[in-house]
Order: C-alpha cells, then sequence, then structure tokens
C-alpha cells in the first residue's frame, strides 16, 4: 500500500470513530470531504381514526452521509472525482402510521458517481441528482428543514378518512410537488454559469423508464432588493402501457430582501398519455432575522385523482395550510416546529382532515 492510499485509509477510518466536526480532511493529491447530518424529530397526527405520536426522521431533510473525492489533472484545467451518498432512516417521517409506528432503518444509496469538471462546465455519470431534482424547492425563506415544498413528507402516508367508511387515500397519493425524477442512473451535463445563469441537462433511465431532464437556473442579487433565486425545469420519461410518456413543467422562485422579508412561489404540472393532468402549487411568506425564521405557507394539490384498491377518487383538490419556524443556534444545528392542515375534497366521498405537527433537530457535519 502506497503513502498516498494509506493516508486515505487512516482518513476515512478517523472519522468513523471520532466525533463528526471536521469537514475536509488533507491527503497528499487528493480532496476528500466528508459530510452529514442526523435529523430526529417528534411528529403528532390526528386523523378522523384519532390522533398519534412518533419518533421519525424528518424525511425533508433526512439522515444521511457522504463524500466526495477529487483532485487535479495536471496541465489540463481539469477536476475529475468520485461522489459518495448513502441515507439511514429509522421511522421515516413520510411512512409511519398508528398501526406501523416502528420502522426499521436501512442504508440506501443515494449517489454514486464520477464527474470530471472544468472551464466548460461539468460532467457527471452515475447515480445521482437529474437535472431538474430540486426546480420545485428553491428556498431562501430558512426554513426548507420544516417546510420544503414537498409538504407529504410530513405525514405523507396518514390517510384522509372517509366519514362513511369508504375508500381513503394517503395524504402522499393525494398532493406531491413533482419534483421531475430526482435520482437515477444518468450522464448529466453542468454548463458553467453565465452570470447569474447557469443550465443542465440529464439522460438516463430509472428501472425501464427512460428518462430526460433539463433546468435552467438563476441565483444573484439585486440592488436595493435583496436576493433572488429561480428555477424552471422539464423532464420527459416513457412509462410504457397506457401511460406512455409522461412529461412535467415547473419550477419556483424564491426572494428574500435585505430586511429579512422574504417571498416563495412553486408551480408544477405532470400529463401523460392515460389522461393524467395534475397540478401543485405553493405560495410562502415569510420573516428571516439572525438565528431565526418564520415562515407561513399554503399549498394546493390537483386532480391527482389517487387510487385506493379498484377506487379512483376523482376530482381530488387538497389544500394545505402550515407554519413553520426554525432556530439556527449554531452553524451546524438546526432547530424547528411545522405545522401542516391536509384537507382533501373530491367528486365523491366526504374526508376528515390530517393535522400534522412536528418539532425536531438537524445537526449536520
Amino acid at each position: 500500500m502506497n503513502k498516498n492510499k494509506l493516508a486515505l485509509f487512516v482518513a476515512l477510518a478517523g472519522m468513523v470513530s471520532a466525533p463528526a466536526f471536521a469537514q475536509k480532511i488533507e491527503v497528499p493529491e487528493l480532496d476528500v470531504r466528508v459530510y452529514g447530518a442526523i435529523s430526529i424529530a417528534i411528529m403528532h397526527s390526528d386523523t378522523g381514526n384519532g390522533s398519534e405520536q412518533y419518533i421519525v426522521d424528518n424525511d425533508y431533510a433526512s439522515t444521511r452521509v457522504g463524500g466526495v473525492i477529487s483532485t487535479e489533472l495536471p496541465d489540463t484545467g481539469l477536476r475529475v472525482g468520485g461522489h459518495l451518498e448513502w441515507e439511514y432512516q429509522h421511522n421515516p417521517s413520510d411512512l409511519v402510521t398508528p398501526e406501523n409506528r416502528s420502522i426499521k432503518g436501512e442504508f440506501n444509496e443515494r449517489i454514486i458517481s464520477l464527474f470530471v469538471e472544468g472551464a466548460y462546465g461539468k460532467l457527471t455519470v452515475g447515480q445521482g441528482s437529474g437535472a431538474a431534482d430540486g426546480a420545485t424547492e428553491v428556498d431562501l425563506s430558512g426554513t426548507k428543514v420544516a417546510s420544503s415544498a414537498d409538504l407529504a413528507l410530513g405525514g405523507g402516508a396518514l390517510p384522509f378518512v372517509e366519514k362513511s367508511g369508504g375508500a381513503s387515500p394517503t395524504v402522499k397519493q393525494s398532493i406531491r410537488n413533482q419534483d421531475f425524477e430526482s435520482r437515477y442512473d444518468r450522464l448529466r451535463y453542468d454548463s458553467p454559469k453565465f452570470g447569474p445563469v447557469s443550465v443542465a441537462v440529464s439522460q438516463g433511465y430509472k428501472g425501464e423508464q427512460d428518462i430526460t431532464e433539463l433546468a435552467v437556473s438563476y441565483s444573484g442579487n439585486i440592488d436595493g432588493l435583496g436576493r433572488l433565486s429561480a428555477s424552471a425545469g422539464y423532464s420527459t420519461k416513457d412509462v410504457g402501457g397506457t401511460t406512455g410518456d409522461q412529461e412535467t413543467i415547473g419550477g419556483s422562485v424564491s426572494w428574500l430582501h435585505d430586511t429579512g422579508i422574504n417571498l416563495g412561489v412553486a408551480y408544477s404540472n405532470t400529463e401523460n398519455d392515460d389522461g393524467r393532468d395534475s397540478d401543485f402549487n405553493m405560495f410562502k411568506i415569510g420573516y428571516k432575522t439572525g438565528k431565526h425564521a418564520f415562515t407561513v405557507h399554503r399549498a394546493q394539490g390537483k386532480d391527482f385523482n389517487p387510487v385506493v384498491g379498484d377506487v379512483v377518487i376523482f376530482g381530488s383538490d387538497v389544500k394545505v395550510y402550515g407554519t413553520a419556524y426554525v432556530y439556527r443556534p449554531i452553524k451546524r444545528l438546526e432547530t424547528y416546529a411545522v405545522y401542516n392542515n391536509f384537507s382533501l375534497d373530491a367528486d365523491s366521498g366526504h374526508f376528515d382532515d390530517v393535522h400534522v405537527v412536528m418539532v425536531g433537530s438537524r445537526l449536520s457535519f
């Protein structure tokens, strides 16, 4: 074993056994950055079946660990490297139910990829985020750990109980932010920044489904107005069967004024050849000062038409009203509280609301 390999082995072994505070380790000829987070919350739910409490891993910002190893290629202006990331969730907040409060954790791969980057952009191959992943989740409010646009990540497995005993769909069947195709095996290209604008495109597959994605992002400061971030994306995938091609468009805009006042808007639409045409929108307003951030939000998911057994809930219309508070006493620690009220209307049936409260913390390293 040569000296470089031995140094890398010792460094990684030390990170596993020692307290996780350092982000970067110096290894000759290699840059090694290890990161992660532990995310635990207490969740209270109230549905038509009664109330329950859980200790959960907050799926808005799950427990995970990862690392990036890279090095410069001499005389080329290029950097090459690899990126690894795994998630480990005990009692995921989007899966627990009164009948299944304890869900054993396991490691799940999130990112396994290689990359090369230079003056003309970055090329990545392997499993990881598609080009449009996160385009509906741009957020400068400081409360994303508690109120990401995908609100069903907290209490998503809980049912909208039909009052007469009919089919009762879950929250996450009835509303999602439709944030494109997340992570899959793909070839992805990220352009260099053109001022405050960047472009990304990816092509790959998830199972048997071929996927293409495109995104355009903006991030910059505007004199006298504060900071503005925005992203817009498009994805298409071949699902096959009667579903055929499925296309998603959407994006989000977040504005943070110098006073701490902030606004956010998100929208997405998904269509397929089988007649699905579902919409999601969200509006958030908040105030951020020092270590504190507070927001209120309203979201809506229309025509998700969830299927329960052989019953389709046609004309579904879910509205969400909520509020979130985040306190960040130090750089690596976020403590938060969030409340969401989910209500479902449909062409038939009468459904009880779902109420979800979470109080928790995320420690990052």
